[in-house]
């Protein structure tokens, strides 16, 4: 699958993604509208750490402006799933790993930090870690938006 499908929402979630991102490599998060906090992704993941023996991936931390959020996920392994809601536009921070696509994940693809992954609703994918360092990805989405009720998990 190559990195080719338009950004389905048009420029203002292509907006809210450079903001994102700049929030993360600045520290800068937005606590609501019309006031600025001070975050950053070392300090989610020191307060949220992903365990050795718990589950193979966790949300360490989110940060909200508007109709988006960023969350901040550190993994070793996420199962293949689908959303049938939702678009996701993820951001590699760190480590490498594997991104399966496709209903058995057949088609695979090496990722590194600095790559962005347009992850449209309904394809599925899943992400496994490579070395030894855990796969840190900000996560774009929707605020609000009900992960549990709306994946559906291959595997």
């Amino acid at each position: 699958m190559e990195y080719r499908r338009d950004l389905h929402h048009g420029t203002s979630t292509f907006a809210a993604l450079v903001a994102a991102l700049i929030v993360a490599a600045t520290g800068l998060a937005w606590a609501g509208e019309g006031s600025i906090s001070v975050t950053s992704v070392d300090a989610m993941l020191k307060q949220n750490p992903l365990q050795a023996a718990g589950p193979t991936a966790k949300v360490s931390g989110s940060s909200q402006a508007g109709n988006s959020e960023l969350q901040v996920i550190e993994m070793s392994k996420i199962k293949l799933h689908h959303h049938d809601q939702e678009d996701h536009i993820v951001y590699v921070a760190r480590g490498r790993g594997i991104l399966r696509m496709g209903e058995k994940g057949q088609e695979t693809r090496e990722v590194k930090p600095g790559d962005i992954l347009n992850l449209p609703r309904g394809v599925p994918h899943g992400f496994e870690t490579q070395g030894d360092e855990n796969l840190v990805l900000l996560v774009m989405a929707t605020a609000g938006w009900k992960p549990l009720e709306d994946t559906k998990f291959y595997e």
